[in-house]
């Protein structure tokens, strides 16, 4: 680093110009403060952040990076912008700012133990303020005409990632982004007129500049007193757009085990030497979950695709395999979290089982797996408006208190007691007076606390009395908490799965901090605590998300005694148990109109024609249902379900359903209309009929080409688009099943020349696309291939890190809007291109 003497009577100080990722900014050097002593044996990174005028910055965060150990350790500037991250190797470490409303800034090999630096920081705007929008008031931008359609639309579509967010909005693969997000008409759990609307919601909210139509970001205040007072360490984790950890667990040997689920592999983090040690899962088990440390020291994970339930060895490093079902069942359905209660004299292993209705335990040693059945609708206290459609068991705890215990079912919107000395549990269930309970915990005091993921909510249920102690979470209709956890002093520690926090909760006096992590797109799931008091979480979701490609390890660690500033105190709302407020929270029940209603209003004048009056009603219907192809008959009952939403008094209108048969039937399809969803097709679904194509519709399949916007990418015989391999040259190597499977699996075989690159720059962004043009200072990239005129010219110099994809730029789910008739005509189409040619 290059200092150029500014002036020598101003206390030495020295200034240089630092350019880095493109940006460039002024470094002040004091090589004489009175306020940071030197000395070699210090091992810290001092400093001051000040804005223009050389006012201190408060609230900022300042993060060291030890590169080797991919090591964050972030500190906040106090009132008078200083600050020192004490605690970090003697090697030189980058150093970065972040402060919501003010630009990052990035200094590299900054020194241990040099002078204090003194950083200027900057107002951000345009995209610099907009990329610092979190996923709550990103979220806020999708507009619903009713409460609990957004309710709706949060449980079904923000399980795993957050909404509205950079990653949400750039596409995996170089293709429209339309053809992505309409698979979404697949997910069954949206109300009916939701499916019908949410693609083109979607597109209106997301989709390339719509961005641009956002009112201005407004940042929230800096933080301050107890919200600024938390040492913030961070590991990143696992491989570049790989690491991704659901759950996480604090081994006896001092290592930390987080479960990557896609990855199928744990990795145990070393935190006194930042070693990473992979550990793959045993063959034919399938996406580790949940990851808790037994009794004995063992540490087990549920396996929730494969049924099972997985013991790992510290010492001896061996894995054994059992069924997480009871005899004699062989496997599981859906194995989700599981406690342990260290007070257990047989230290079983509790676990919730996602895909029935029902919790078990497993005795460690014979291996007995038993089956608590739980209540069916109706029976909960409470029951009736909070029942929905699925069960899910989901979260799970023990108390300290009497060892019961307490599990919650998500969409069933349930939290139960199990009684392990009763033979058949003793089950009992309430209807909680919010929407989505997901991972709960039992305080010390015995004390019930449950987080409303839908509802944005968290609560406490005393069992005693049965009162249930609602706090709403700022912006909680935007808000997603997914777990939360209670120390040993019963503060109650929430994951901000949406705006990139953890938030601390003080049910004595009912203040939350909230704590701000180094990284946005922190997808939080779970929450630990180790043995000195410190707060570990780890960040999931799809890793192309997150602002830097990779998942982490993050420990908070707060002073003993916290300053009374920096919190908000949250007004709480009490409920008996037996309300009736259920699943809905507060959302009211209204009948929607129909986006088709001037349709459907067109439709409900036309006549019943003879052939149905003068024949039984089920008659008419299923010989007319049986002529009709698969997208019809999916077109009738979207309008029907429609009309019945808009319709409740005529929800057995069986002339109207005619009707509408009889409209479908003899409707043309108009070019512009979407597809709907058909089936998430695989090329073994089809047997052998992709070898038997002799006497098929050569005209639909070329139609077929067209609709699927084959063309838009593809030439035939060298006449078309060349963003893909031309597809004459493909039917000479593969025909029948094997083309098949190129065409409903693409990434099964990639062509090189074609192969997408994904490209994760220094701001955080990550491009995916095809790259088309690269010298020694820049390359030309095309995100969507379908928008080959929307280049990127990425400088080189602000690549962090670059790779093949592993996935075809030909979306997977391409043809899953056509029947598996029509995906036949497509191939037989593209057969006889080739024979034509020989």
């Amino acid at each position: 680093m290059t200092h150029t003497p500014r002036d020598r009577s101003q206390c030495c100080q020295t200034i240089a110009t630092i350019v880095i990722s493109g940006l460039s900014f002024l470094l002040l050097i004091q090589s004489a403060s009175p306020t940071f002593a030197l000395g070699g044996a210090k091992k810290s990174i001092d400093g001051h952040v000040v804005d223009k005028e050389g006012n201190g910055v408060g609230g900022v965060m300042v993060s060291a990076i030890d590169a080797e150990q991919r090591k964050w350790t972030s500190v906040f500037t106090d009132p008078n912008g200083r600050f020192s991250i004490e605690g970090l190797r003697d090697v030189p470490h980058s150093l970065r700012t972040r402060l919501m409303g003010m630009t990052d800034q990035w200094l590299s090999d900054v020194k241990i133990g040099g002078p204090a630096i003194q950083i200027q920081s900057e107002p951000a705007t345009g995209r610099d303020l907009e990329l610092q929008r979190t996923a709550d008031s990103a979220f806020s931008m999708l507009a619903f005409e009713h409460p609990r359609d957004r309710l709706n639309f949060k449980m079904m579509c923000s399980y795993c990632h957050q909404i509205g967010t950079l990653g949400f909005r750039t596409p995996e693969e170089p293709v429209d982004w339309q053809t992505m997000i309409r698979r979404m008409d697949g997910f069954g759990g949206l109300y009916p007129h939701t499916q019908s609307t949410i693609v083109q919601r979607l597109m209106e909210t997301y989709k390339d500049d719509a961005v641009n139509r956002w009112p201005a970001f407004d940042p929230p205040p800096p933080p301050t007193g107890a919200s600024a007072a938390a040492t913030i360490t961070m590991w990143e984790l696992d491989e570049p757009l790989e690491g991704s950890f659901h759950d996480l667990e604090i081994g006896v040997d001092g290592r930390v085990y987080a479960v990557n689920i896609s990855k199928h592999r744990m990795i145990a983090l070393d935190p006194k030497t930042g070693k990473q040690t992979p550990y793959p899962f045993p063959a034919r088990t399938y996406a580790p979950h949940s990851i808790e440390t037994a009794n004995d020291g063992s540490l087990w994970t549920t396996m929730c695709a494969s049924g099972q339930m997985v013991r790992f060895d510290i010492a001896t490093e061996q894995f054994e395999i059992h069924s997480s079902a009871e005899a004699p069942k062989r496997r599981g359905n859906y194995p989700h979290t599981l406690r342990i209660n260290p007070q257990d004299p047989q230290g079983l292993i509790w676990y919730t089982d996602a895909g029935t209705n029902s919790c078990f335990s497993i005795h460690p040693q014979t291996h007995v797996v038993k089956e608590y059945k739980l209540l069916s609708a109706g029976q909960a206290v409470g029951a009736g408006r909070g029942e929905a459609r699925g069960v899910t068991p989901y979260g799970i705890d023990y108390s300290p208190v009497d060892g019961m215990i307490w599990y919650s079912k998500l969409n069933a919107n349930r939290i139960g007691r199990i009684d392990p000395n009763a033979q058949d549990g003793d089950v009992k269930e309430w209807n909680p007076p919010f929407r989505g309970p997901r991972r709960l915990h039992v305080a010390p005091d015995g004390m019930v606390w449950v987080p409303g993921f839908g509802s944005g909510v968290f609560a406490s249920f005393n069992p005693s009395t049965e009162i249930w102690t609602v706090y709403e979470l700022p912006n909680a209709e935007n808000q997603i908490p997914y777990a939360l956890n209670v120390d040993k002093e019963g503060i109650v520690w929430i994951c901000g799965t949406g705006n990139d926090t953890i938030n601390r909760f003080d049910p004595t006096s009912e203040t939350l901090t909230e704590i701000r992590l180094p990284t946005r797109v922190s997808y939080t799931r779970e929450i630990e605590f180790d043995d000195e008091g410190n707060v570990w979480t780890s960040t999931s979701g799809p890793a192309r998300h997150m602002e830097r490609g990779v998942g982490a390890v993050i420990k908070i660690t707060l002073p003993k005694s916290l300053p009374t500033e920096g919190s908000i105190r949250l007004r709480p709302k009490t409920y008996q148990g037996s309300h009736e407020i259920g699943n809905l929270a507060t959302a009211p029940h209204v009948n929607r109109p129909s986006a088709n209603a001037a349709l459907l209003a067109k439709i409900d004048q036309r006549t019943l024609t003879k052939s149905y009056l003068s024949q039984p009603h089920q008659q008419y219907v299923d010989a007319k249902m049986t002529t009709l192809p698969e997208p019809k008959r999916s077109r009738i009952g979207s309008l029907w379900n429609e009309f019945r939403q808009s319709h409740p008094q005529r929800q057995r209108d069986g002339e109207m359903f005619v009707k509408i048969l009889d409209h479908v039937a003899t409707e043309t399809a108009s070019p512009d209309q979407p597809r709907r969803f058909i089936k998430k097709w695989q090329h073994h679904y089809f047997g052998n009929a992709a070898e038997r194509l002799v006497g098929r519709d050569i005209e639909a399949g070329k139609r077929v080409f067209e609709q699927a916007t084959c063309s838009r990418c593809h030439a035939i015989a060298g006449e078309g688009s060349k963003y893909g391999p031309d597809l004459t040259e493909v039917t000479k190597r593969f025909t029948g099943s094997k083309l098949l499977q190129q065409m409903v699996n693409p990434s099964t075989e990639i062509h090189q020349e074609f192969q997408t690159q994904q490209i994760l720059l220094s701001d955080g962004r990550l491009l995916t696309g095809l790259v088309t043009e690269q010298n020694d200072t820049q390359l030309t990239l095309i995100p969507n291939l379908l928008k080959p005129e929307k280049s990127v010219v990425v400088p080189i110099a602000e690549i962090e890190h670059r790779q093949i994809a592993k996935v075809s730029s030909m979306p997977v789910g391409l043809l899953d809007t056509f029947t598996q008739q029509e995906i036949l005509d497509l191939l037989a189409y593209l057969q006889s291109k080739h024979e034509v040619q020989q």
